[in-house]
C-alpha cells in the first residue's frame, strides 16, 4: 500500500528502469494531494507504480503541460474519486478541444438577407402575441 511518503521513483537498483519524466512524478504526486490514500492504492508496489508511470507517460505525450493543469484543477474542483487513464485522457481531450480554433463559415460575412430577417422578426412577433 502506498501513502504520500513512499511514492517516490524507485532507485536506480529497482528492475524496472525508469521511463517516465518529471511531468508524470509531478502529476502523480499532485493526484495523490488530492485524493490522497484512494489514489496511492492503487499501486500495490513499486514496480506497480513505475508500470503505471510509464504507461501515463506514453498516453499523455500527446499533451502539453498546460492541458494536464487545467485537467488537475477541474478534477480537485469537481470530481471525488481518482480518474483512470482512459478517463484522464478523456478531460485532457476536452479541454484540448476548446483551444483548436474553429473554421469560419465562408457564409458568415455575407450580409443577411433583409427578406429573410423581416421574415423572421415577423414569425418571433406572432409567437410573442399569441
Amino acid at each position: 500500500m502506498k501513502s504520500p511518503g513512499n511514492h517516490q521513483a524507485t532507485s536506480s537498483s529497482s528492475a524496472t528502469p525508469e521511463v517516465h519524466d518529471k511531468r508524470i512524478d509531478t502529476l502523480f504526486s499532485r493526484l495523490g494531494a488530492i485524493y490522497g490514500h484512494i489514489w496511492w492504492s492503487n499501486f500495490q508496489n513499486e514496480r506497480g507504480l513505475a508500470g503505471a508511470k510509464k504507461e501515463w507517460f506514453d498516453a499523455l505525450l500527446r499533451f502539453d503541460n498546460q492541458i494536464l493543469k487545467e485537467v488537475l484543477l477541474m478534477l480537485r474542483e469537481g470530481r471525488g474519486y481518482p480518474p483512470t487513464l482512459p478517463q484522464f485522457i478523456e478531460d485532457c481531450k476536452a479541454i484540448q478541444g476548446r483551444r483548436i480554433p474553429r473554421p469560419m463559415n465562408q457564409d458568415s460575412n455575407k450580409p443577411a438577407s433583409r427578406e429573410v430577417a423581416e421574415m423572421h422578426i415577423k414569425a418571433m412577433l406572432k409567437k410573442l402575441n399569441s
